[in-house]
């Protein structure tokens, strides 16, 4: 059997991760304080015949190695409360509990219970994984909270209903001071948590061809933001992005963070030193490394990985005097999401994931123990049905197959052979096509492992969204400096296509043209066919403070006069 999330998507599977219907934390006394996931609606709508099968049933106890316990146990309950299509009459459910002094609550996770082909050992690692690591918070009181914008008004039509009630007669309430106190610091909660969303529309938020963001992403984000400063808590935000150099000299000037990355990290760094103007407690942005999640998909191999990740928290610690400045950004390897809690490390064992069906590696690349470990767990944890991708490209479902072509095109061209062994054009479309497929299946696991992970974090991408939440697509290049183009002659004019998407550092390098204000980004061969073709001189520089990039510099064409009146061409450097 499997969980189906959506029929129409790609999320479909038997993994734990799909068996899980939400995270909750709860009191001591049973109460629900918040609910996480895909079920979390009815968790909360049904929690009091949860608690209750909770509290009727029998509990067994697992002691950690660090002396923390965690409970569980197992009940029974209608299957229609959690699921409309079921034909039984009851759910077996799991229920997994510890308390957490670090939220002064249970976290707790409901789920179905495991099948017959399922390692139960497996299983209750993922879940203690999850209740032990998972960044959900109880929420506050309900009136700290203002209620959801709902979703389905335009801006247009807020600003309007906005101005109906300017001339609508407001009745007389009595306000008591404590009350009337309240409402001025919420609404100075909200006064803030506007501002941060201004910002960050302003500075990273990049636009989508079918974008949401005004229906009703900006709700979504400005209420995550507003749960963070209710609390004077950090606004925290998780960045899955900065893999590696891409193996295709025809796009990246070398293996290691350059310019490129530099001005990436600039602008992270200065949306969260705005932040912290406008609120004290500030932001971070967590860097979620995601190279060995996928390095065997693009020909690269583990240690290249590991090295482009450690020089860029280099670099990032290069860049910055001040300890705010350093902790605007923390950085987070894949394996650090499953093995930075003691507990969780001490009790696992390798053997759950021996299995050789986890992984398909479609290119033959080095591959380290540590890496290759993260890499299992992250399928085992949260992948999907193979056979179910395989289906929905065959049956052309439009999305799933948009995706899969747009990939397919990308791997193809980025992809790189020694020269002796370069399969045929067939075959490359070939490798290109499996490429594709399991770098779809690897991005959904670990999209679903972040979505438990960091529930309450705003997650951002690097890639294009429709922006309604809870991912948000942002740009790595502020648009006064840094112009994405396909032709260094033709660099003055925008490309429409990078409106929508734009080129990441790790794929592209940065090129400078002497006298111009503007930056440009570009696949390296952009800059090559400029030098080749006599316009241009210059090439690749190592700045070591600046980063390593094209500079280039326009030849201008002089006609120098003679004795016989006729003009002849000659070349300049300006």
């Amino acid at each position: 059997m499997s969980f189906l999330m959506a029929s129409s998507t790609l999320n479909f599977g038997s993994s734990p991760f799909h068996s899980i219907l939400g995270l909750f934390c709860r009191n001591r006394d049973g109460q629900l304080l918040s609910a996480e996931g895909r079920e979390s609606r009815a968790i909360f709508q049904h929690w009091s015949a949860v608690w209750e099968q909770i509290t009727a049933s029998k509990t067994t106890y697992r002691a950690l190695p660090s002396g923390r316990l965690v409970e569980m146990s197992c009940i029974e309950l209608p299957s229609n409360l959690f699921d409309q299509s079921s034909h039984h009459n009851a759910t077996r459910l799991r229920v997994r509990e510890i308390y957490r002094d670090d939220t002064n609550c249970y976290i707790g996770i409901l789920g179905h219970q495991a099948q017959e082909n399922c390692d139960e050992e497996l299983r209750e690692w993922i879940d203690i994984l999850f209740i032990t690591k998972t960044t959900m918070q109880p929420q506050l009181p309900q009136d700290q909270h203002d209620p959801p914008r709902p979703i389905g008004k335009s801006a247009a039509r807020r600003i309007w209903e906005y101005i109906k009630t300017l001339f609508t007669p407001k009745p007389k309430v009595q306000i008591s001071p404590k009350q009337e106190s309240k409402l001025s610091a919420r609404q100075g909660y909200e006064c803030i948590a506007e501002k941060i969303t201004v910002l960050f529309e302003d500075m990273l938020r990049n636009r989508a061809m079918a974008d949401e963001w005004e229906l009703s992403g900006r709700s979504y984000f400005f209420h995550r933001i507003l749960d963070f400063v209710n609390r004077n808590e950090q606004c925290q935000m998780a960045l899955p992005a900065f893999p590696c150099k891409s193996p295709n000299d025809a796009k990246v000037g070398g293996s290691k963070p350059d310019m490129a990355e530099r001005v990436a990290l600039e602008t992270l760094c200065a949306f969260v030193k705005g932040v912290r103007k406008i609120y004290s407690p500030g932001a971070r942005v967590w860097v979620i490394h995601d190279g060995h999640l996928l390095s065997s998909c693009i020909g690269v191999d583990d240690d290249v990985v590991s090295e482009y990740e450690s020089s860029l928290q280099d670099l990032y610690k290069s860049m910055f005097d001040s300890v705010a400045d350093r902790k605007s950004l923390k950085f987070c390897s894949l394996s650090d999401l499953f093995f930075s809690e003691p507990d969780n490390t001490r009790i696992f064992n390798e053997s759950w994931v021996f299995s050789p069906d986890l992984l398909y590696h479609p290119l033959k690349t080095k591959v380290s123990k540590t890496a290759e470990l993260a890499r299992k767990l992250v399928m085992a944890s949260c992948g999907i049905d193979r056979s179910h991708l395989r289906k929905l490209i065959l049956a052309q479902d439009p999305k799933i197959l948009k995706s899969y072509r747009g990939l397919s095109h990308f791997m193809l061209k980025d992809l790189t052979w020694p020269s002796p062994t370069t399969p045929s054009t067939s075959q490359r479309k070939k490798i290109a096509s499996r490429v594709a497929a399991e770098m779809m299946a690897r991005n959904q696991a670990y999209s679903n492992l972040l979505e438990l992970l960091f529930p309450n974090y705003i997650r951002l991408s690097i890639h294009a969204h429709n922006n309604r939440g809870p991912k948000f697509g942002i740009r790595l290049f502020p648009r006064n400096r840094v112009r994405a183009i396909d032709d260094v002659d033709g660099r003055h004019e925008p490309v429409p296509l990078y409106d929508f998407q734009i080129p990441t550092p790790w794929h592209n390098s940065m090129i400078i043209v002497e006298g111009d204000d503007m930056a440009y980004l570009a696949k390296a061969y952009v800059a090559h066919q400029a030098l080749a073709s006599g316009r241009y001189t210059g090439g690749w520089v190592e700045d070591g403070d600046g980063g390593g990039h094209f500079l280039l510099r326009k030849v201008k064409l002089e006609l120098p006069p003679t004795t016989d009146g006729d003009a002849r061409s000659g070349f300049k450097i300006e």
